[in-house]
Parts: structure tokens; C-alpha cells; sequence
């Protein structure tokens, strides 16, 4: 029996070893599911507070454009050219 063990210690090491290994392997695929979960879940949270920012930047752009309409309407803003000259700046 020890001379059979003595015979077949590297091949029963190996087997050990390669074990061990899948052991270490599995935890580790185990760890990267829980952060590729992790990673898609603060991408989603991501996405949400971009398109809510987006929202409201084009709510922004929105009214100003508005503004910026209502004012020229009224004919406050003038829009000046490399032809013409603001007044008081004459040449």
C-alpha cells in the first residue's frame, strides 16, 4: 500500500492540485457574476440620470429659445453683421 502511494504520489498530488484549482476557479467566476450584475446595475442608474439630465437641459435650450424668440419679436436684440455698426459706434 506505501510503496503504491509512493508510486502514484505526483499523479495523486496533480489531482489535488487540479482540484484546488477548479475550486479557486469557480469562486472566482462566482465573484465576476456578482460584479458584472453590480456593473450593470449602476450602468442602468447611469443611464436613468443622464436622460433625466438631458431632459432637462433640453427643457432649458427649450425656454431659452423661446426667450431669445420673444425678445427678438419685440425687437430688443439686433443682430449685428461685419456691414453694419452698433449705434454710438459710428465710423
Amino acid at each position: 500500500m506505501l510503496e503504491a502511494l509512493r508510486d502514484f504520489w505526483a499523479i495523486i498530488m496533480a489531482f489535488v492540485g487540479l482540484g484546488v484549482w477548479l475550486v479557486r476557479m469557480e469562486a472566482k467566476m462566482g465573484n465576476n457574476s456578482k460584479d458584472i450584475a453590480r456593473l450593470e446595475k449602476q450602468i442602468e442608474r447611469e443611464r436613468v440620470d443622464t436622460r433625466e439630465k438631458l431632459e432637462d437641459l433640453t427643457d432649458m435650450m427649450r425656454e431659452q429659445n423661446r426667450d431669445i424668440k420673444i425678445l427678438l419679436g419685440r425687437g430688443h436684440i439686433q443682430h449685428w453683421d461685419d456691414r453694419t455698426q452698433p449705434p454710438g459706434r459710428g465710423r
